[in-house]
This record gives structure tokens, sequence and C-alpha cells, in this order.
């Protein structure tokens, strides 16, 4: 794994998890990897993560904690039931398609940051070309971004929430969406688990664009300017993923959009 994939992680890490990120070479023996930490803390005061290539077909993927970390590890631990649940969902994803181990001896649905000594050790396999872009951004993508959004979960880490205010797209509806939700993990949970197809249509926009397809967006089912309090919501059963076109056509009608199942039938008509 070369030097100049940093840019590419940086890249991926922003766009999923909407932080700042700090991408370095680490190396293993003969062969070399990249280490990444959040921007605001150094390297030995909060988790650390590590990709490096394994074999010929996979990627090794890590995190844990540096020597000084204590102070972010006790964050941590006192974050809210809402964020661990979301934290941990995140990592059940990961563990969809991959390998996955958490330490010390700690099963998908109950883990808790214990101390130091917590660390998740991911197996990626299938992998056609550990040394390559593409295969470094497929990794990123479905291991190290929700592997990240995790840690940043429970850190409570919210740059994203003030980045959000600067739409460079300016709609009202994305802005708001996105406000709501504090950050992309609810968007990046609610695509992991519901995939990159419109919910209502089945276009895939990425199927079809390739790179410059990744438009997908996301919608709150119970519209949440019809709250009269704020609630947690659940990006498996609360949002659903959708195309631009469909997105819009939901909030043809207002003040309450038209149901994803009034769009479903009007397509058929």
């Amino acid at each position: 794994m070369i030097r100049n994939k940093s840019d590419l992680l940086r890249e991926e890490a922003w766009r999923g998890v909407g932080t700042g990120v700090v991408v370095i070479p680490h190396e293993y023996g003969l062969r070399s990897g990249l280490r990444l930490h959040f921007e605001g803390f150094r390297p030995e005061e909060g988790p650390k993560f590590y990709i490096k290539p394994s074999g010929l077909s996979r990627h090794l993927v890590s995190v844990e904690f540096g020597k000084f970390a204590k102070p972010c590890i006790v964050q941590m631990q006192g974050a809210s039931s809402e964020r661990l649940k979301v934290a941990r969902a995140l990592i059940r994803q990961i563990a969809t398609a991959n390998e996955v181990s958490i330490e010390p001896q700690q099963n998908l649905d109950d883990w808790m940051i214990t101390g130091s000594d917590f660390s998740v050790t991911v197996s990626a396999r299938d992998i056609a070309d550990p040394q390559s872009d593409q295969a470094l951004r497929r990794t990123s993508q479905s291991v190290i971004v929700p592997l990240m959004a995790a840690m940043a979960e429970l850190i409570g880490y919210d740059q994203a929430e003030e980045a959000a205010e600067f739409d460079e797209e300016g709609r009202l509806l994305e802005s708001v969406v996105k406000r709501r939700e504090r950050s992309p993990r609810n968007r990046l949970l609610c695509l992991s688990i519901h995939g990159k197809q419109c919910a209502i249509c089945k276009f895939s926009p990425l199927n079809v664009y390739g790179a410059a397809g990744d438009i997908i967006e996301v919608h709150h089912i119970e519209p949440i300017g019809q709250l009269e309090a704020s609630r947690p919501y659940n990006p498996a059963t609360d949002l659903i993923p959708l195309c631009p076109n469909c997105h819009r056509a939901l909030h043809t009608r207002r003040p309450v959009p038209l149901l994803p199942d009034d769009l479903r039938a009007l397509l058929k008509t």
C-alpha cells in the first residue's frame, strides 16, 4: 500500500463521517499500510485506525487506543445509550460481510469501551488487488468509514454538524435533513442497511453514473417538521434511501409529504 493513498482516505472519511482525519504511512515489516486518527487528537490521545494488506486478497483494518487516551476513553464511556446503539449498529453492519473481532472478548450486540485494552479488528476478504485504489476505496467505504463513524459517535464528534450549515447546494430540504441528523452518520447507517438504490423506483445512480453517481438521498418517513418534540430516528425503520427525483416528488405535497406507498402507486398508473 503506497503513500499516495492518503488523500483517498481523507476524502472518504470526510464524505462518510464528516470529520477531518490525519493519515500517515505505517510500516508492517516488509509491507506498508496507513494509520489514521481524528483531527483534534494527537495520535496517542484517541482512537487510532490502521489498514494494511494481508496475504493476496485481504485487508486488515483495526482500531485501538493510544497510551495517553484515558480522557478520550472516559468521554466515550459516558456516551448516551442512543449514541452507543448507533455505534453498535455500525459495527454490526461491518460484520455482515467481514470477520470482526472485538477485544477483550466481547460480542457484537453488547460491547462496551472497556479501557485502553479495547480494540476492534476487521478482516476484509476477497479483495482482488489489495494495493489498488479501487480496493482501498471499497474497504474504506465498507469498513473504515463505519468503524470511524462508530468511534466518532461515542466521542460526540460533531464537526459535521457545523459543516452542514454551509451546504453548497443550498436546498432547504437537504440542509434540514442534515442538521436534524446532527451528522452524516445516520445517513451512513441508513445506506449501510438499505443500500444505495432508491426504495421507490429502484433506480441505482452508482450503476448508471459510476463514481459520479453517489447522489442518493435519505428521507425521513415521518416528517421531522411534523414532530411536536424531537426524538431519535431508527435508520432501519424511519429512514429510507431515495433518488433525487423521488425525494423531490414526495415533497411536492406540503406541509405533509406523500408517503412512499403513495408515490409507488402513482408510478404504477
